[in-house]
C-alpha cells in the first residue's frame, strides 16, 4: 500500500514539473531535439585555431592559471576558468565545449521564457525556432569560446531585469543572479560591455519613469516602489562596476607583473611575480592595463577605415544572422523600433515597454559607441544581438496580428472594444474551424525558415576547414599507429595532442613516417596568414626526402605524404 502511494506521488510529481500547455509543449520537444543536435556537433566539428589555442594555453592548465592570465584577447577569462573544471572529467571535447553546450540549451529556454511574458499568438515558440536558425547562434552553439556564455549572461541578466521591473517586491535572488550574470558576462568578454550598459540602462529608465509617474499614488517618495527599486538597482550596479574591476585588477596586476619580469631592461627583469607585486603594484597594474589595451587595438578595425566599412560591416552582422537575408533583416529593425518607440510613447503601461526599452537602448547604444569611437569591433561578440534580432521580428509580427485581430473581430461581429488598442488582441470566436488559424501563419512561416536553414550546408557545415582537412588527413593515416610522425606547425600540434593524446616533439621531415604539409610551405618566402603557424619554412623543409615518400592524400590545402 505504502509502494503504491510513494508511486502515485512520485507520478503526481512528474506530472506537475511536465508542461501542459500545447505550445510549452513544442517548445520544450524543440529544445530537446536541438539539445541532440548541438551534442552532435560538439563532438563532430573540429575545432579550430582560436580554440584549441585556448584549451591548450589556459584551460588545460587548470582554474586559477586562466583566471590570472590575458596575454591576449584569445583568453575568454570567464569561460576558461568554468572549462577548467570541466575538464577534469577527462574528456577533451567535453572540457572544451560543455560549458558552451550548456549555455546553447539554456539560452533556448531563456528566449522562450522572456518571450512569453511579453507575446501571444504562439510567438514565444516562434521566437525560440527564430533565434535558432540564426547562423551566428548554430556557429558558437557549442564553440570552445566565451560568446555563448556571454549571450546567457544577457538573457538571464535581462530575465532577472524584467523580474525586477515588475510591481512588487523584488526578490533577491534576481538582484544576485543579475549582479553576478553581469560580472561574469564582462569577466568572460570585454566586448560584453555593449550588452551590460544598455540592461544596465533599460532597468534605469524604467524605473525613473515609472516612479515619475506615479509620484501622484504614494504620499512620499520613500515609499514609491519604483523610486525604492530605482535606488536599490543602483547600488546594484555599482556593485558590478566595483567586482568586475576586482576581477581585471587581479589579471592586470598579473600581466604587468611577468611583462615587467621579461622586459630587458625593466628594473625587475629576471625577478619574480611576487617580488614585482610587492615592490611597486602600482607599476605592474599600470603595465597590465597598458599591455591589455594595446592588444584590444590590434584587434579592432582600423580607424581611417571606419567611413568607408561601417556599412559593410553593419550588412555583414545581419548576414552572419541570417545569410543572404540581410535586408528583410534590417526591414524588420526598422519596423520594429518604430512600433517599439511608439508603444513606449503611447502605452508605456504595456508590460512589453522593458522588452521595447532594451531593444531600443541596445540598438542606439552600440550605434551610438560605434560611430562614437570610429571602431568596428569583431562581429563574433555580437552573437547576444540575435536575440535583439529575434525581438524586432517578434514585435512587428505581433503588430500585424494585432491589426489583423481588431479588424476580423469587427468584420464578424458588432465588437465594441475592437476599436481599442489592446496589447494583446484575441480572436472573436464564431464557431467557425477557421477561427484564429491565421494568427498561426507567422510560426508556420519560422518554421518552414528553421528548416530551410537546417537542410543549408552553411548551417551545419565544419568552421574551420584548415584544421578540419588536416585532423581528417590525421585519421586517414592511421596517425595514432604509426611510429615517427612530425608536425609542421602549431595547429597539427595541437591536433594532434587533441584528438590523439600524442605529444610530438618532431618538427623535422628527416625520419618521419608522415607527414602533413601545408601547400602554403610550397612557395618559397611565404609570410601570409598562416606564416606565424608554421614551424618550417619552404627554404628548410627536406624536399629530396619528401620524394620519397608516399602521398597518400591531397586536396587544396594540404597534401598527406606517408611511408
Amino acid at each position: 500500500m505504502q509502494d503504491e502511494l510513494l508511486i502515485a506521488k512520485t507520478e503526481k510529481k512528474v506530472y506537475e514539473i511536465l508542461p501542459h500547455d500545447p505550445e510549452t509543449m513544442a517548445a520544450t520537444l524543440f529544445v530537446i531535439g536541438m539539445a541532440a543536435y548541438y551534442l552532435w556537433r560538439m563532438f563532430v566539428i573540429t575545432p579550430q585555431h582560436e580554440e584549441l589555442e585556448s584549451f591548450f594555453l589556459f584551460i588545460n592548465n587548470g582554474p586559477l592559471y586562466s583566471a590570472m592570465n590575458w596575454p591576449s584577447p584569445n583568453n575568454h577569462i570567464g569561460y576558461s576558468v568554468l572549462s577548467a573544471f570541466l575538464n577534469y572529467f577527462g574528456n577533451n571535447y567535453i572540457g572544451l565545449r560543455g560549458v558552451s553546450f550548456i549555455c546553447a540549451i539554456s539560452n533556448l529556454i531563456l528566449v522562450y521564457r522572456i518571450c512569453k511574458k511579453y507575446f501571444t499568438h504562439a510567438m514565444p515558440f516562434g521566437a525560440t525556432v527564430l533565434y535558432a536558425s540564426m547562423q551566428v547562434v548554430s556557429d558558437y552553439a557549442v564553440q570552445g569560446r566565451g560568446y555563448t556564455l556571454a549571450t546567457f549572461c544577457f538573457l538571464l541578466a535581462f530575465y532577472c531585469i524584467t523580474e525586477i521591473c515588475k510591481l512588487g517586491e523584488t526578490k533577491k535572488i534576481h538582484v544576485v543572479t543579475f549582479i553576478i550574470c553581469v560580472v561574469y558576462g564582462v569577466y568572460t568578454t570585454p566586448s560584453s560591455i555593449y550588452w551590460a550598459v544598455p540592461v544596465c540602462l533599460t532597468a534605469l529608465v524604467f524605473l525613473f519613469i515609472n516612479g515619475f509617474r506615479s509620484r501622484q499614488v504614494y504620499d512620499s517618495d520613500s515609499e514609491n516602489i519604483y523610486l525604492r527599486k530605482l535606488n536599490s538597482f543602483l547600488a546594484s550596479v555599482g556593485v558590478c562596476i566595483f567586482s568586475t574591476l576586482m576581477l581585471y585588477t587581479v589579471i592586470w596586476l598579473m600581466v604587468g607583473a611577468r611583462q615587467l619580469i621579461g622586459t630587458e631592461g625593466s628594473q625587475f627583469f629576471g625577478d619574480t611575480d611576487l617580488t614585482v607585486l610587492i615592490r611597486n603594484p602600482v607599476q605592474a597594474l599600470g603595465t597590465g592595463i597598458r599591455f591589455m589595451n594595446d592588444q584590444r587595438r590590434m584587434s579592432i578595425g582600423e580607424v581611417d577605415l571606419f567611413r568607408d566599412m561601417f556599412l559593410t560591416w553593419i550588412v555583414d552582422l545581419l548576414n552572419y544572422m541570417l545569410p543572404g537575408l540581410w535586408l528583410i533583416l534590417l526591414g524588420f529593425i526598422i519596423s520594429g523600433l518604430i512600433i517599439m518607440i511608439t508603444e513606449c510613447i503611447r502605452h508605456f503601461a504595456y508590460s512589453r515597454t522593458v522588452l521595447n526599452l532594451m531593444a531600443i537602448i541596445n540598438i542606439g547604444y552600440v550605434i551610438l559607441i560605434l560611430i562614437s569611437t570610429h571602431n568596428l569591433p569583431s562581429l563574433r561578440g555580437f552573437g547576444y544581438g540575435s536575440f535583439i534580432m529575434t525581438i524586432c521580428i517578434c514585435s512587428t509580427v505581433e503588430k500585424v496580428i494585432n491589426v489583423g485581430v481588431r479588424s476580423y473581430n469587427k468584420y464578424v461581429g458588432d465588437d465594441r472594444q475592437s476599436e481599442t488598442h489592446r496589447e494583446n488582441e484575441y480572436v472573436k470566436s464564431t464557431g467557425k474551424w477557421y477561427d484564429g488559424i491565421g494568427v498561426y501563419i507567422p510560426v508556420a512561416v519560422i518554421i518552414l525558415l528553421f528548416v530551410v536553414r537546417l537542410f543549408d550546408k552553411t548551417y551545419t557545415s565544419q568552421i574551420a576547414t584548415r584544421e578540419n582537412d588536416i585532423l581528417n588527413a590525421m585519421y586517414i593515416a592511421d596517425i595514432s599507429h604509426r611510429k615517427n610522425p612530425c608536425v609542421l606547425d602549431i595547429d597539427q600540434d595541437y591536433l594532434l595532442n587533441f584528438a590523439f593524446d600524442i605529444d610530438c616533439p618532431n618538427t623535422n621531415v628527416n625520419g618521419c613516417d608522415v607527414v602533413i604539409l601545408d601547400r602554403n610551405l610550397m612557395t618559397p618566402g611565404y609570410n601570409g596568414e598562416y606564416a606565424s603557424r608554421f614551424y618550417q619554412s619552404y627554404e628548410t623543409i627536406d624536399w629530396e626526402y619528401l620524394d620519397t615518400m608516399h602521398i597518400q592524400y591531397e586536396n587544396d590545402s594540404i597534401i598527406l605524404y606517408t611511408r
